[in-house]
């Protein structure tokens, strides 16, 4: 979840330089709001999606945030960031070296439906191209139990982690978006008091 902290003091100092009443700031912070929420979606879902090399299409279903009405002081973003299946990005390709989808391999996989009649991206779990970035997970729904998995044939399915991606991002874009904000508010407090106002 995506929390951004605005210095409140900051927005009522701007409420009392431009004069506005409680139903101008209140607009005004609606605005902005609604405004931040659709740049923070759009900003991270492009940058997420240039850093995990995959189209942003993929996780643009993972954003949700609470329903916004005038007079709310507080935004909440909640990403979804569990792993995207490699069907998520495209549709994989086998060769010779492994599968590949979009801009993204894994060396050393194959498909098959294994464990269920669904075709899915597989390696084995002592291959020597097994590794934890690419297959970040043992075991994912939909898999057989952890005593089956032991056996001649152990074998763990391909995913896209995105979690640290996303946290990183919005550890280092927390502060930005809240001076964005700032910056966003003040536009539209302008334009109540100054614009609209004098209408």
């Amino acid at each position: 979840m995506l929390e951004i902290n605005v210095n409140s003091d900051f927005l009522e100092q701007q409420k009392d330089i431009y004069g506005a009443t409680v139903k101008q700031f209140d607009t005004a912070r609606f605005r902005a709001l609604r405004k931040i929420q659709k740049r923070i979606e759009t900003d991270l879902k492009r940058q997420a999606a240039r850093k995990l090399r995959i189209p942003q299409k993929a996780i643009g279903k993972r954003f949700f945030s609470n329903r916004i009405t005038p007079g709310d002081d507080e935004l909440q973003v909640w990403i979804g960031t569990w792993n995207i299946s490699p069907y998520g990005i495209g549709t994989p390709r086998q060769s010779g070296a492994g599968v590949r989808v979009g801009q993204r391999s894994f060396p050393g996989a194959f498909l098959g439906k294994i464990y269920s009649g669904t075709e899915k991206v597989w390696i084995r779990l002592h291959s020597r191209h097994y590794s934890p970035d690419l297959y970040p997970t043992k075991y994912r729904p939909g898999d057989r139990g952890v005593s089956e998995l032991r056996g001649r044939f152990p074998v763990v399915r391909a995913a896209v982690p995105i979690d640290g991606i996303m946290q990183d991002l919005v550890d280092t874009l927390g502060d930005d978006y809240a001076k964005e904000f700032e910056t966003i508010f003040i536009r539209e407090l302008n334009y109540e008091t100054q614009v609209k106002g004098q209408m």
